[in-house]
């Protein structure tokens, strides 16, 4: 009697850690993001594995979902910067410096509409293997939304022996103050070139967050081997109002955006994001 009693708990005990088990597997392997897009464990780490941070998947539509999700990528490296600018409304005048993580995540919440304001961002630039080429991406994310919002800059130069192989993919989910969000690819100019790709986006009015992310593919543009990569992400924020029409008055290569004579002095300038990569290729 006693051995019945003990080997029906046994197989009730067993029964409900399979029930735990496949409970656990359901919840790990299925996600959901913001636009309703379902996506297993291996779709989720692809994305990862591409440079996509994880509010950027959080946000990411269906297009972007579906392009990207069956890839074969690999993240080679990741180079993460944090960035403080200085407004001064009286003389018109902003500077930009690095600071470190531990006062970017210390910053004051509430930014005071005064003679001085100050805006945080963060600079996210990685390059990845995806299958037999490697992508180049960079993000852009804002803290502290700037007061001025016109036509800003976002693009990853190069210099070495390869050449983009994609289109280069550009887009941007902001949220407003009531928290609805959007996730749009809208620009108003786009470069592609040898040593390069940017584009050009008008920063929403109602914006009270917001990230952009620009990328694209390389591949060699030599039969040697390659045993080193180096880009440059960069971003480049209007500090007043542009004219639509000089919004193309610009280049990307390896020291960054590099603007163009109806541009300069319109925005601030910070340092590169650099991401390497040492191997053989």
């Amino acid at each position: 009697m006693f051995h019945k009693k003990n080997k029906n708990y046994m197989r009730g005990m067993l029964a409900l850690f399979v029930s735990i088990v496949c409970l656990g597997q359901v919840n790990a392997a299925e996600y959901e993001n913001y636009f309703g897009i379902e996506m297993n464990n291996e779709e989720y780490n692809t994305l990862i594995n591409l440079g996509f941070t994880e509010d950027e998947i959080y946000y990411m539509n269906e297009e972007t979902f579906i392009e990207n999700k069956d890839s074969n990528a690999n993240l080679v490296s990741k180079e993460q910067k944090y960035y403080k600018t200085i407004y001064n409304d009286l003389s018109g005048n902003s500077y930009t410096i690095e600071v470190g993580k531990e006062e970017y995540d210390n910053q004051p919440m509430i930014n005071l509409r005064g003679t001085v304001q100050t805006a945080y961002k963060t600079m996210i630039t990685t390059i990845s293997q995806n299958g037999s080429k490697y992508r180049y991406k960079v993000s852009l994310s804002w803290n502290n939304m700037p007061s001025t919002r016109s036509f800003d800059i976002i693009g990853i130069g190069f210099i070495d022996d390869v050449r983009i192989d994609s289109s280069v993919y550009f887009n941007y989910y902001w949220c407003n103050s009531s928290g609805t969000c959007q996730t749009q690819s809208y620009y108003y100019d786009k470069k592609n070139t040898n040593f390069g790709g940017a584009a050009v986006y008008d920063l929403p009015d109602n914006a009270y967050s917001l990230s952009s992310t620009l990328y694209y593919d390389v591949v060699k543009d030599t039969s040697e081997t390659i045993t080193y990569l180096e880009m440059c992400g960069d971003y480049s924020h209007a500090t007043t109002n542009i004219n639509v029409n000089n919004v193309s008055d610009y280049d990307i290569g390896i020291a960054g955006i590099e603007l163009g004579y109806s541009l300069v002095g319109d925005y601030d300038a910070i340092p590169c994001a650099m991401a390497t990569w040492h191997g053989s290729w």
